[in-house]
């Protein structure tokens, strides 16, 4: 007999209100479930419905994980044998315990991946285990606005756009692909008179049905941004009751500023002074406002600097927790929060110490969490802040640590909703790193390239096998609760979730004591014990629920910083070492920054623009979506492309100092002429996966082309240069 749960479908970051319909332990159909808050989720408006009207079709594909396997021939051979779940984490677990009497428990390092998983329960696993290398994609992803923003007004805002916002600032975001829960809300404040700002150097749909469009250099926005607040400050635009009253370093702001007359950034943008000068008006004197900023931004070595001037453009023009603005709700107040779970005051001092970088990009790393946490936890106590974003090795420097051996041998890894092979920059030397682990474990609901390398993969279970308790700022204090609605145990397969996993490796390294739940829902149970119901009680009762926002709380409890006002001027940066105040940096591969690679690779190469149709590195294997979308494409203006000889449609070479690609070519006007835009995370997963193929990763990924060094990251985050490099094409 059939059955419909309500469920939120997590195949991206929409959080669409679902209708799931079972017949058994069979998964009949996702529908879209029109009663679902539109403030928390996008009613379908992100993918239009073409991922969850496959999920049939996705969760009974032939490339699921469904149960333990081992390597049985050469890494990369493609060979595997079946073993049971206890098999298997007693012989992983076993080899972490040798590998951490033989060089040290730093000697394990874990990925982090997309939030599906149960990050925090890795993050307690390592604490106890006694390694500080975590590390993952954070820096270019979500890490940038949430830690800084955090450092600037003591809390990050989750795009608070509501009816009565009177102007909204898109910087280096679509929203149509990659933040569709706000589309419908967005599209609500138009009608309402609200003003569209974008900055971004690709006509994307935003671009297009903006009120001004500022088409600017890549990699400039923090000139842009900085010539804002110097023009509505020397205008007199700002709300000077909020700055006299809450906000720290206005005159030291007011100078730098003044480096940025719009004269100068217009020569180093591209975008007219008098455009740039109405859009700060617009936006100073259009309140409530609120910023969106995305990838376009955050994937920048200058990305600190952007999204601290965008969080002072913010401040200055009185925007900060106020209803329709930068809305700032803290941590929900009934609930035991990620943080507490992580334990991360077990790794010792000296342990934190060893972490990769540990000293290097201060803000991302263990000095920028502790500090954080005693800041943050004067207002908030252990419950808030950008954990999960923090605390962290830095990527580009642990693969070269693993490859060098310097400061010390790391021997194995973990990687959990992470595709390596193809999310993260330079593949090439990703590929050697894995390769010379001893130990390499890959938990994942698919095959991909980074599990053919693994000697364990490991079937995790997707959304809809798994309970999950989420929680979340942004319209209130949020709280998600999802329920297992297909097992994720039948005769067909064998998955488990990722508190299964950390748990059961707990267990036999020695951490029993700190592993007192059975299951992930007898945790959540613990964790909700403020609220006085139980997680299946609130299951039962709704599957989102929602603290309404309150505002101008910094009026009775100050700000989450170290002065209790906004930080305009940074004592977090000042207290690390770094500048306190933003500035524009030239990106590295700018022709200022070296005009010799820019003579022998002409082009500014953009990637990584979300499509509807895929989620980062995923749904490539999907024969529905496949059809919708089947090639890689490289948008390049007309008139760049005839000057190559290349005409629309033809495959394209796409090469670099690292190596080269192949991409089709699509004609965009959308483009300044000598840019060009590829798409991001591509791999094959119906070529084999044995090497060397490895489902095609060399292929079309554009991380093949991208340069790692930490030298050109960004020296207070570690961000690396994602989205901006230089390149040439040819037929």
């Amino acid at each position: 007999m059939p059955n419909v749960k309500k469920s939120i479908c997590w195949f991206c970051k929409g959080r669409c209100g679902v209708n799931v319909t079972v017949d058994g332990d069979r998964l009949v159909k996702v529908e879209l479930d029109e009663s679902y808050p539109e403030l928390v989720g996008s009613r379908g408006a992100g993918c239009k419905s073409i991922r969850y009207r496959a999920a049939v079709e996705w969760f009974y594909h032939s490339s699921r994980l469904s149960y333990p396997l081992r390597r049985a021939g050469e890494r990369g051979e493609n060979r595997w044998e079946r073993l049971s779940w206890n098999r298997a984490l007693n012989e992983i677990a076993e080899k972490l315990t040798e590998l951490r009497d033989k060089h040290g428990a730093e000697a394990l390092a874990t990925s982090k991946g997309d939030d599906w998983s149960h990050s925090e329960y890795e993050t307690r696993f390592m604490s106890l285990f006694g390694s500080p290398n975590i590390f993952g994609v954070s820096p270019i992803c979500w890490g940038p606005r949430a830690i800084v923003s955090e450092a600037i007004f003591g809390w990050h805002p989750i795009y608070s756009v509501r009816e009565n916002t009177k102007c909204i600032i898109m910087l280096g975001v679509s929203i149509s692909a990659g933040r569709p829960a706000l589309i419908g809300i967005t599209e609500k404040a138009v009608k309402n008179g609200a003003k569209v700002i974008t900055l971004d150097p690709r006509r994307s749909v935003e671009a297009e049905r903006s009120d001004i469009w500022l088409q600017l250099e890549p990699g400039t926005d923090a000139a842009v941004l900085l010539g804002m607040i110097n023009h509505i400050i020397e205008k007199r635009l700002y709300d000077r009751s909020f700055v006299e009253n809450w906000c720290y370093g206005f005159e030291e702001l007011k100078d730098r500023a003044a480096d940025y007359p719009l004269t100068d950034v217009e020569a180093i943008s591209n975008v007219p002074a008098k455009t740039i000068a109405r859009a700060a008006e617009v936006y100073a004197t259009n309140k409530p406002g609120v910023i969106f900023e995305g990838m376009g931004v955050e994937q920048q070595t200058n990305s600190v600097q952007i999204i601290h001037a965008r969080c002072i453009l913010a401040a200055i023009t009185g925007n900060v927790d106020v209803e329709g603005g930068e809305e700032l709700d803290g941590p929900h107040p009934d609930y035991i929060s990620d943080r507490s779970i992580e334990l991360v005051d077990h790794l010792n001092p000296e342990q934190k110490k060893k972490q990769v970088a540990y000293d290097r990009f201060r803000l991302h790393s263990f000095p920028g969490q502790d500090l954080m946490t005693e800041t943050i936890g004067r207002v908030y106590g252990q419950r808030g802040g950008a954990h999960w974003y923090l605390g962290q090795a830095n990527l580009p420097a642990l693969y070269r640590a693993i490859i060098t051996e310097e400061p010390y041998p790391i021997r194995a890894m973990v990687v959990s909703a992470s595709n390596p092979m193809v999310s993260h920059p330079d593949t090439r030397r990703v590929y050697e790193a894995l390769k010379k682990l001893d130990l390499l474990v890959v938990m994942d609901v698919n095959w991909t390239p980074t599990a053919q390398l693994a000697d364990y993969v490991l079937p995790a279970t997707s959304w809809l096998e798994r309970p999950m308790l989420y929680s979340e700022s942004g319209f209130g204090k949020v709280l998600e609760f999802l329920e297992a609605v297909v097992p994720a145990t039948t005769g067909e397969y064998d998955r488990r979730n990722d508190f299964d996993l950390w748990r059961e490796l707990g267990l036999r390294c020695g951490q029993q004591k700190y592993w007192p739940w059975k299951t992930a829902e007898e945790c959540y149970n613990d964790r909700l014990k403020a609220k006085g119901v139980s997680w299946k009680e609130m299951v039962a009762a709704r599957h989102v629920e929602d603290v309404p926002s309150d505002f101008r709380k910094y009026e009775k409890q100050g700000f989450a910083t170290i002065t209790g006002k906004v930080e305009l001027y940074s004592k977090v940066f000042e207290a690390l070492g770094y500048d306190p105040l933003p500035a524009y940096e030239p990106h590295p591969h700018s022709r200022e920054s070296d005009p010799a690679e820019a003579e022998e690779y002409p082009l500014i190469m953009l990637n990584g623009a979300r499509v509807r149709e895929y989620m980062l590195s995923t749904w490539r294997n999907i024969e529905s979506v496949r059809k919708r979308y089947p090639d890689p494409l490289v948008q390049i203006h007309p008139e760049t492309a005839r000057e190559h000889g290349i005409t629309e449609g033809e495959w394209i070479w796409i090469e670099n100092d690292k190596g080269r690609i192949r991409q089709r070519c699509v004609y965009f006007d959308g483009l300044p002429k000598g840019v060009i835009h590829c798409d991001g995370q591509w791999w094959y997963p119906e070529i084999p996966g044995r090497e060397p193929w490895l489902h095609g990763v060399w292929m079309s990924n554009v991380n093949v082309l991208l340069n790692s060094d930490p030298d050109e990251c960004n020296t207070i985050i570690g961000s690396w240069a994602q989205r901006i490099v230089r390149a040439r094409i040819y037929r």
